[in-house]
């Protein structure tokens, strides 16, 4: 969110450049092109961040509604391929925390993740 505020700040600095000065026009339009253009980008990366997660976490009710009907089924070669599609997102969940504490620009992961468990 900081990184969005700042880039809104920027590109209207560069904004107010362009109408209100005309010695810094070309600075105006230099920083209203390259911060709008990140501006537009970030925003667009943050706006699919909801979308992913709603996946990821679609995947993990399949993932323990197909887990839980083999396990009552008893078919050990169908349990053992699920468990190893757990056991990769489970991977994948921990890695997702992992970066959501410690990136820079950990606004590109849902901060919701933090609240999901592995899949036992």
């Amino acid at each position: 969110m900081i990184t969005l505020i700042i880039l809104t700040v920027l590109t209207g600095i560069g904004i107010y450049l362009i109408t209100k000065s005309w010695d810094y026009e070309v600075l105006g339009t230099i920083m209203t092109t390259i911060f709008g253009s990140w501006l537009i980008m970030h925003t667009i990366c943050i706006l699919t961040v909801s979308y992913g997660y709603e996946m990821f976490v679609v995947k993990r009710e399949a993932f323990e509604k197909t887990l839980n009907d083999s396990r009552k089924n008893g078919n050990d070669f169908e349990t053992a391929a699920i468990v190893k599609e757990v056991a990769e997102w489970n991977v994948k969940l921990a890695e997702y925390k992992y970066d959501n504490t410690t990136l820079y620009f950990d606004q590109f992961i849902d901060d919701r993740i933090d609240t999901l468990e592995p899949i036992e």
